[in-house]
């Protein structure tokens, strides 16, 4: 399990190290913005519909992990009016999913370029500890 173990460390501990140094070294200041990048892989509601056969158990777990950290540190920020969201970028076009580049057309895969003006929107409308699909804006389960 030591690319899982790898996984949940770089994706949920990774952000969380970052976070937590700047908020610690005095950078995050009433009324910032924590915009936590993560997937929608990591809803747990969603996997028996993507995922039915199960598998990819690492990229699944560090995601829930990541999810769930940002919704802990959005409660711990709160009081101090720091804003953390927890945003799905959608699926889009970049060489880490080019394995799938056969299915982006299919599936909705947008340039990389509209994915980050997708998650500039949400972040200027951010509302804390929520999950947010960047596609469409809804909330994600």
């Amino acid at each position: 399990f030591k690319e899982e173990l790898k996984m949940i460390d770089i994706c949920a501990l990774g952000p969380l190290r970052v976070s937590a140094s700047l908020f610690n070294g005095g950078l995050l200041k009433e009324g910032s913005k924590v915009a936590m990048i993560t997937s929608q892989g990591g809803s747990v509601s969603w996997r028996t519909t993507q995922n039915p056969t199960g598998g990819d158990y690492g990229h699944h777990m560090s995601k829930s992990a990541a999810n769930m950290m940002g919704v802990l540190l959005s409660q711990e920020l709160k009081d101090k009016g720091i804003t953390v969201g927890i945003l799905h970028p959608g699926f889009n076009k970049t060489d880490m999913t080019a394995k799938y580049e056969k299915i982006w057309e299919i599936e909705g895969a947008v340039d990389a370029s509209i994915g980050a003006k997708r998650v500039f929107h949400e972040i200027g409308i951010m509302k804390n500890g929520l999950f947010i699909n960047c596609e469409d804006g809804l909330e994600i389960p």
